[in-house]
């Protein structure tokens, strides 16, 4: 490839005490939120490379991380088998949520928002060690219902559409599942894969469905019609997070080959790899837009063993 598309921009050292599992933007900013096994939330500022604020109640590993669309709450599930939201308007550091759910054993080792819908309830989603995916009521802190994928399996990913009407999981048995919201119902299922998969996201336009899995592999799906659209293989070691880029030009993808990739997806090839983590890459996140600020160009940040973030400007994309 003749012109870069990203550059990195600028690596935390010891950004956190142990690995970083997990990455997420503040829709519309230049912050970054980062956790993993040390027990702590921290806020970054994209642009300084400075810890804003820190997030911590409890002495447990930090499974999941999640923020909604408006950039105002912040959701964490972790192995106390507690969710807890955040109030990203209040300042300063906090020791204590806004609201903490226990969701007994082992029912929320990944939790992402569910995007409020009319005047629906807002709801939480989370994944279970026994197939299913539980939906819970984000103001009273109460189970509402369950998504059964009739496969008593442990959910390693979640996802939730931007548009709220789907919801993906997976894990140990290599198949993806896709959930109608409203209905409940299982609206389609792929089994491209031939091991765990780690990861499961939605382009922004809720159309597409990306995959990372042990098997090495990153695949596309077409969430509307059920149908495989793009394998992509060049990875070395597990794959274990993917994102597509706002414009579904791109995915980026970690794995424990410790390489960032970038892949071009008409081209369904790989056309940047970046080397900036010594170890195994745990996440990979693109900087999101919000309802108010459009971000045509974002930042891509990742994060893994090694305990650093890394940040990259985009030069072309």
């Amino acid at each position: 490839m003749s012109s870069a598309l990203y550059t990195a921009s600028a690596t935390i050292d010891n950004a956190h005490e142990d690995d970083i599992w997990h990455t997420c933007w503040v829709p519309g900013k230049h912050q970054l939120a980062s956790t993993g096994a040390d027990e702590v939330v921290k806020l970054w500022d994209a642009q300084s490379g400075e810890c804003t604020r820190t997030l911590k109640d409890g002495d447990f590993a930090i499974t999941s991380l999640d923020i909604n669309a408006q950039g105002t709450q912040l959701l964490t599930s972790s192995m106390d088998h507690k969710m807890r939201i955040w109030d990203l308007n209040s300042s300063g550091d906090q020791s204590s949520p806004a609201m903490a759910i226990d969701a007994q054993p082992i029912n929320a080792w990944k939790a992402r928002f569910v995007p409020q819908r009319g005047d629906g309830e807002p709801l939480l989603a989370s994944t279970t060690d026994r197939g299913t995916v539980k939906l819970w009521s984000a103001k009273r802190g109460k189970e509402v219902r369950e998504l059964n994928t009739s496969r008593p399996k442990f959910l390693y990913a979640l996802a939730v559409s931007p548009d709220g009407t789907k919801i993906a999981c997976a894990g140990v048995d290599s198949h993806i599942y896709v959930f109608d919201v409203e209905s409940g119902a299982l609206s389609c299922s792929f089994a491209g894969h031939s091991d765990v998969v780690r990861s499961v996201s939605f382009s922004a336009d809720s159309a597409l469905l990306v995959s990372a899995s042990d098997d090495k592999q990153v695949q596309v799906h077409d969430a509307r019609f059920g149908s495989p659209a793009a394998t992509l293989m060049g990875h070395f070691g597990w794959v274990v997070s993917a994102e597509m880029h706002a414009n579904g030009t791109y995915i980026a993808s970690a794995s424990f080959d410790a390489k960032v990739k970038i892949w071009d997806v008409a081209q369904r090839a790989c056309v940047e790899t970046h080397n900036q983590h010594a170890q195994a890459v745990w996440s990979v996140a693109w900087q999101r837009s919000s309802e108010e600020v459009d971000v045509p160009r974002p930042m891509l940040a990742s994060a893994g063993e090694d305990r650093s973030l890394s940040l990259y400007d985009p030069l072309l994309a």
